[in-house]
């Protein structure tokens, strides 16, 4: 699998859309696709990540390894990693970050991606591992304001407000973290594997596990909408009854509109931005809501305006997807 997500294209090319609103680029095997029509950046190249923060640019990951500037008028091959594996970028700070295999985090310093050593050194790393034995992975970040989240399966999550110079252990790392985000408030939202939707006000000091009305507390992707969060559940890492939840603040209910049950939604594969949602499910299913997660439709339909949309025919190969929004504001 590799990496749906977001960045910016220039509005004219969303069939004249208007540039307040948000919409989506797919990140797929083949390279980034915009809208409906094929990849028309990163052709031919297998993208396992991107982010995108800025409204004029994203980042990508390009085949675990090369970290790419996206455009709109172009893309631009900026570090390549030569000592691990990449599994996810993020940028912080201006700073792009590069998370990875065997637990490693790497930032971007000029045209090298240099490992972070205070990383290697963080607290509880000598317990982190997998259930089967293996070697842990950084599987998702997040950031508000100075704070910068790492979650590390299985190693909880990590903290940092000095741009990644120390770190603090937060979570129980037990807790089998899958994903990080964090909404505007500034509030920790995690989905894990053992009990169920954890939540930190204080910058993951103190957590709040939240489960009720989930039918399984295994959770593998989380998403902030402006009607509450958004999470995928099933019954264990090979369950086969995965379902969309939307917790309002004191519970959660089922969404509306998808298959039931789903084919599998992985980390990272559902994203949010105010009340649009789109999740991308194992067997290459894309999904949308206009009313902050309550109701899905899938693209088929054809309900959606031209200035937020997804590939009709989706490419085989997606992993992630990200929100990003078209203004210069």
């Amino acid at each position: 699998m590799t990496s749906p997500t977001t960045t910016r294209q220039d509005a004219t090319a969303a069939g004249g859309a208007d540039r307040s609103e948000p919409f989506v680029l797919i990140a797929a095997a083949d390279g980034l696709h915009h809208g409906s029509r094929p990849a028309e950046q990163l052709v031919g190249r297998s993208v396992t990540a991107v982010t995108a923060t800025d409204p004029t640019a994203a980042w990508a990951l390009v085949d675990g390894s090369d970290v790419v500037r996206v455009t709109p008028d172009g893309t631009e091959d900026v570090a390549r990693l030569t000592d691990g594996r990449g599994l996810c970028i993020h940028e912080h700070h201006g700073t792009v970050f590069v998370g990875g295999k065997d637990a490693r985090l790497w930032r971007l310093e000029g045209g090298d991606l240099v490992r972070v050593a205070s990383f290697d050194e963080a607290p509880t790393r000598d317990q982190w591992t997998t259930p089967w034995g293996g070697p842990p992975d950084v599987f998702s970040m997040a950031s508000h304001g100075d704070d910068l989240y790492v979650s590390v399966h299985v190693g909880g999550i990590l903290h940092s407000d000095d741009d990644g110079q120390t770190w603090q252990a937060t979570i129980d790392l037990h807790d089998d973290v899958h994903q990080v985000v964090t909404d505007d408030a500034g509030t920790v939202w995690a989905a894990t594997g053992r009990r169920g939707l954890a939540r930190s006000t204080d910058k993951g000091r103190t957590w709040q596990y939240l489960a009720d009305g989930l039918h399984a507390t295994y959770l593998l992707a989380v998403a902030v909408t402006g009607a509450g969060v958004l999470v995928s559940a099933q019954s264990g890492h090979a369950g086969s009854d995965t379902a969309v939840y939307l917790f309002d603040g004191d519970h959660f209910e089922p969404v509306r509109g998808l298959p039931v049950p789903l084919s599998g939604i992985s980390s990272r594969h559902m994203a949010a931005r105010g009340s649009h949602g789109v999740l991308v499910t194992d067997d290459g299913s894309i999904y949308l809501s206009q009313d902050g997660g309550h109701t899905w439709c899938t693209q088929r339909r054809q309900t959606l305006s031209v200035d937020w949309s997804l590939p009709t025919n989706p490419t085989p190969g997606l992993s992630s997807v990200r929100w990003m929004r078209t203004d210069h504001s």
